[in-house]
């Protein structure tokens, strides 16, 4: 299923456009309101060992305001909180979204979602919400009765998001909001539509990429004047690499076996026989022996003296990121004929 991030500044209006959404049947987790529900009892309790200050109210309800001036004001607890909380998100939020089976996509409306490592490959698209900082400010202190000086401080304390998609003005009217979500979802032109419609969830090879001296795998975005856009596999954030960066794709990579060279595609395909749905060895940690009788199982005909271990190590990092980030299935030639005809 797909899964739309909107994010968006603090007093930015993304839940009034989280709203437009749901009146139209879309599922949106506020993943402000989910992380409310996980501070329980027990959880509290854990908070109030960590940092030595209780949080509970006397009915045993978190005490709002005395975790905010904490989080606002000091970094390191808030991200010694973030480590805490975040990864107990992340998996309410699958579990959440395993239950919109029959939706056409669920959005996941959060802030801070893009600069937080937890919520990586979440999404497969982005849609940024914003308004000018007046506004913004003035939505904060009305909203929760805060002064200006507090106002801003919130809005200084998030990080700017790193990329969007697509970006929603919000600092108009509810009529002209509800045409920009128009516009920007379900717009016949729109990119998020365009993705929304677009069923395959095949891996093409031919836009999948290795750097030179980088870790992971990376998707190909654009061209740049000095080189491409690529996006990271793990964590979704962008770079552009020169073109004497080392950029290969790995449908341009071979292995060799005693019959001549045989195409990764066709490698992970074997891979994937022998593995089923386990994951293969990890590169930094599987022995020699341990690669070599993988590869003897899934590739008996792999040329030993010019296929190495070095080599084994890298094909199955790149496996396991594919089949964690991406898919084991890819696009082939004849599906790049019929979206060329389309």
């Amino acid at each position: 299923m797909k899964t739309i991030l909107l994010t968006g500044g603090i007093g930015s209006g993304k839940s009034a456009v989280a709203r437009i959404l749901e009146s139209r049947g879309v599922p949106v987790y506020d993943s402000d309101s989910a992380a409310k529900s996980l501070y329980t009892p027990s959880f509290l309790t854990s908070l109030g060992k960590a940092f030595g200050i209780s949080f509970s109210r006397e009915d045993g309800s978190l005490d709002k305001k005395k975790l905010s001036a904490l989080i606002f004001s000091d970094t390191s607890a808030r991200e010694k909180l973030e480590e805490m909380l975040y990864p107990q998100l992340r998996e309410h939020f699958l579990e959440w979204r395993k239950k919109q089976a029959g939706a056409p996509f669920v959005v996941l409306e959060s802030a801070i979602a893009q600069s937080k490592p937890s919520f990586g490959n979440l999404w497969d698209a982005v849609v940024l919400v914003e308004a000018p900082e007046p506004v913004r400010i003035e939505r904060v202190m009305r909203r929760d009765g805060c002064a200006r000086e507090e106002a801003l401080s919130r809005i200084a304390s998030q990080e700017q998001p790193a990329w969007a998609d697509a970006v929603i003005r919000n600092d108009g009217s509810l009529k002209e909001l509800e045409k920009s979500v128009q516009d920007a979802f379900f717009s016949e032109n729109a990119y998020i539509c365009k993705l929304l419609k677009d069923t395959s969830m095949k891996t093409d090879l031919a836009k999948t990429l290795s750097v030179r001296g980088q870790h992971g795998l990376f998707n190909y975005i654009a061209q740049s004047r000095t080189g491409a856009i690529v996006e990271a596999f793990e964590d979704k954030k962008r770079y552009n690499f020169s073109a004497s960066a080392g950029i290969t794709t790995l449908e341009d990579i071979s292995i060799y076996t005693s019959e001549g060279e045989m195409k990764l595609r066709e490698v992970f395909g074997k891979l994937h026989e022998v593995l089923g749905d386990n994951d293969a060895p990890d590169a930094k940690k599987a022995s020699a022996d341990e690669l070599k009788a993988l590869f003897a199982k899934a590739v008996p005909e792999y040329d030993g003296e010019r296929f190495y271990v070095s080599h084994m190590k890298k094909v199955v990092e790149w496996y396991n990121a594919l089949k964690k980030y991406a898919s084991l299935e890819f696009v082939t030639d004849e599906d790049r004929e019929k979206e060329q005809e389309a």
